[in-house]
């Protein structure tokens, strides 16, 4: 069954969140009679975060010994993935903390690769046929009261929100009492696709919109506005929330010139980057006709993955900054921190694309780290997602959602058996300045996976499956439903059992663990 234009709107339950008590508590379910998530965490604040079998008992201090009451996301725009092995060439000096002292997780995953939705999902923890969030231009969809920022600000918990937010919405939308919400206590944000100083204009939760003049890119203005908030929290008692969203290393453009590159700080003009790894698929053959053929030669996407590095290193020395003020202040052991982008990104030439917005793993996956306090240093193998930061970010305070949620905590023990991920066609003006007229015409797919194992279907805009693909090799290089591979085609019931789960993930609401009657892998 095809996404179609987009899903309808409908009455989700919701709870009101609430801390939880100081014994193993267990939340409200949001559906009758059912027990919902057995607690994470043993005692109100205390994010010692202890995951039932994920760490040795000998690795966790005592729960008076670690309190947890604040947490910062990190968000950077259109990354690709790296592995762990490689984190440290990527984010030179964060990885310090988010690698070396911390979880580096190697299977993170996007559940819709393209900025808006990907948003929509850090901040509910619900995948975009639930959150309503499902286009560029659909932010006026998301309610609200679905944010983990506005349950923690209900709970006294101060919020603050920096840097990129959700497309399409205008500044004075927010402006007044009667504006729109954001959840947030306060914010910085602006949409911009060029972040070059002078070249982006900010709006605040005043509703007042302005270009900056001090000389700082996007990158630099996120950290300015961090320091100064830094300034007022550190020390306070009070606990906090920053949803902190860069714009790098997103392309200031879509075409080919070096005006469209990252803009990368003169700190970083020449800093080394990791190898380059050219990675077109050949003829494409057996995809959409949209894949077949490269698009731009070796020599283009080297220089886009390089300044794409750069930009990063860049947001890197901003997040170090914070990470040390943090450790200076004595706050880094109450301060839970996660790194990810919203989505990946193909600049190496996979799937003979450049962008993002296709099922493929060049852009459904994601770099993700983080420092939990208390927790010994790992790589997390699971597969995990973006709408597993919401969830995680209750488990750190000790709240209880008061909305369903489709995401897992990052703290807990929970093991995908499947990824989902769904796309929904855009043609509109933003989407084209977002991601270029070729993304914006992509039609509307889904795609599960199972281990090495994937299963894509495409569709019409009547919601006619009008393609489809299935995969064995985890870099989805060789469509086996293809005519150009008919010897190797897997067995009908394969791929039928692949469509029940499809169309099974396409409806999911909520978690097993929720109770829920539909859950989400």
């Amino acid at each position: 069954m095809s996404p179609g234009p987009g899903p309808a709107a409908r009455e989700r339950p919701r709870t009101q969140p609430q801390a939880r008590p100081e014994a193993a508590a267990k939340q409200r379910s949001p559906w009758p009679t059912v027990v919902v998530v057995t607690v994470l965490l043993v005692a109100g604040l205390v994010a010692n975060m202890i995951s039932q079998g994920s760490r040795s008992a000998g690795s966790v201090p005592a729960a008076d010994e670690v309190r947890v009451q604040n947490a910062i996301v990190f968000l950077v725009d259109d990354m690709p993935d790296f592995s762990c092995e490689e984190a440290h060439l990527y984010l030179p000096r964060s990885s310090r903390w988010l690698r070396d002292q911390g979880t580096c997780f190697e299977s993170a995953t996007t559940s819709t690769p393209v900025c808006c939705p990907a948003r929509a999902q850090v901040q509910t923890g619900q995948l975009s046929h639930n959150n309503r969030v499902v286009s560029q231009t659909a932010a006026r969809n998301l309610d609200v009261r679905d944010t983990v920022q506005h349950d923690l600000g209900l709970l006294g918990i101060d919020t603050y929100g920096i840097g990129k937010n959700l497309n399409g919405i205008d500044a004075t939308e927010y402006h007044g009492t009667d504006g729109r919400p954001t959840g947030f206590a306060s914010f910085d944000f602006w949409n911009s696709y060029r972040g070059a100083p002078g070249a982006f204009r900010l709006y605040d939760d005043l509703g007042r919109r302005y270009t900056p003049t001090d000389g700082l890119g996007t990158t630099a203005t996120n950290g300015a506005f961090l320091d100064s908030y830094l300034d007022d929290k550190l020390g306070s008692g009070e606990s906090f929330l920053v949803y902190d969203a860069f714009f790098a290393p997103h392309k200031q453009g879509v075409g080919g010139s070096v005006a469209d590159l990252p803009p990368v700080s003169p700190a970083h003009a020449d800093s080394p980057v990791p190898p380059f790894r050219f990675a077109p698929e050949g003829s494409g053959t057996d995809k959409l006709p949209i894949f077949q053929g490269a698009r731009f030669s070796r020599a283009y996407y080297e220089r886009l993955f390089t300044a794409r590095v750069r930009a990063l290193h860049d947001v890197d020395d901003e997040m170090a900054a914070v990470f040390q003020r943090l450790e200076d202040a004595g706050e880094l052991d109450r301060t839970a921190v996660i790194f990810a982008s919203d989505n990946g990104y193909t600049d190496r030439g996979q799937a003979n694309w450049e962008g993002k917005s296709i099922p493929y793993p060049a852009a459904t996956n994601i770099p993700m780290l983080a420092h939990f306090p208390g927790r010994a240093p790992a790589v997390d193998g699971r597969p995990v997602a973006l709408v597993d930061i919401a969830p995680t970010l209750y488990d750190v305070f000790g709240v209880a959602p008061g909305h369903v949620v489709d995401g897992h905590s990052l703290l807990g023990d929970h093991r995908r058996d499947h990824v989902y991920a769904e796309f929904y066609n855009e043609n509109s003006g933003l989407s084209r300045r977002e991601s270029g007229p070729l993304a914006s015409n992509l039609r509307s797919w889904r795609v599960v996976k199972e281990g090495r194992k994937a299963y894509v279907e495409w569709y019409g805009n009547v919601g006619d499956v009008v393609f489809r693909e299935y995969y064995e090799d985890p870099g989805m290089t060789k469509n086996l439903l293809s005519p150009v591979h008919a010897d190797e085609r897997p067995a009908r019931e394969t791929v039928q059992r692949f469509q029940r789960l499809l169309q099974q993930y396409g409806t999911c609401q909520g978690t097993e663990a929720q109770g829920s009657p539909s859950p989400c892998p």
